[in-house]
């Protein structure tokens, strides 16, 4: 009879160990689905920019309504999991880890919706062929690197953090070049719209940055150490 109850018992905790995981999975794999719509988004609001799309401003809005459910809802997943199983090392990392991985994500995704509503301020942008150029690269660079953040947590790459760190110097570069275009064109360019273009610009990178964060996040459930506290070249992205 105990040999009985001890096998019984293995194998119910195997099945609550099975259950646990799969929770686990479905969090993270919702998170790389959440971010794969953000890069959706900020795609599309890269169009909409460069094109000096008004059109798309609401297609661009509507898309992150999406983004905010799927946020509420496994956020919720990752605290009654915390809550209820009480998980320990690297699960609790994940855990930990997850709900601030999901913040970097919904707010990247306020920020592409920013963009829309700064060039509908503005009425759309007439801009030199130069300066569009340099905003077509930024949204790019902006995006390869938002797309290396999700890249990190779909594989739970522990190198991401610091690769991106440096990659993001990039899209630091392309954005200042845009900011000394947009001061050197401001004449024709116009004020208010220039003002605008250059909050633009900061939300972009601001994207690059919030990816720059998921990596590290990944990087410390992995190992349990962060990037920035064991290389003094590392640059904290939330300044």
């Amino acid at each position: 009879m105990t040999d009985t109850n001890e096998a019984t018992n293995a194998s119910d905790h195997e099945e609550i160990r099975h259950h646990f995981e799969d929770q686990l999975d479905a969090i993270r794999h919702g998170a790389v689905q959440m971010g794969s719509l953000v890069l959706e988004n900020t795609k599309r609001v890269g169009d909409a920019l460069v094109g000096s799309r008004l059109d798309m401003v609401e297609d661009v809005k509507r898309a992150d309504d999406e983004i905010n459910v799927m946020y509420t809802k496994l956020e919720g997943m990752a605290f009654e999991v915390l809550a209820r199983q009480q998980p320990v090392a690297k699960d609790l990392r994940f855990l930990v880890a997850v709900t601030r991985i999901l913040y970097e994500l919904e707010r990247s995704g306020d920020l592409a919706v920013n963009c829309a509503k700064a060039m509908d301020r503005a009425a759309g942008f007439t801009l030199s062929s130069s300066v569009t150029a340099q905003l077509e690269r930024l949204v790019h660079e902006s995006a390869r690197v938002f797309a290396g953040g999700i890249d990190a947590l779909a594989d739970m790459d522990s190198t991401a953090g610091s690769r991106l760190d440096q990659e993001d110097d990039v899209v630091d570069d392309v954005c200042s070049e845009f900011y000394s275009m947009i001061a050197r064109d401001s004449d024709a360019i116009g004020l208010a719209a220039a003002i605008e273009l250059s909050r633009i610009g900061r939300y972009l990178e601001r994207i690059a940055d919030h990816a720059v964060n998921v990596a590290e996040n990944v990087t410390y459930v992995v190992t349990g150490h962060w990037p920035h506290l064991e290389n003094p070249d590392f640059e904290d992205r939330n300044e």
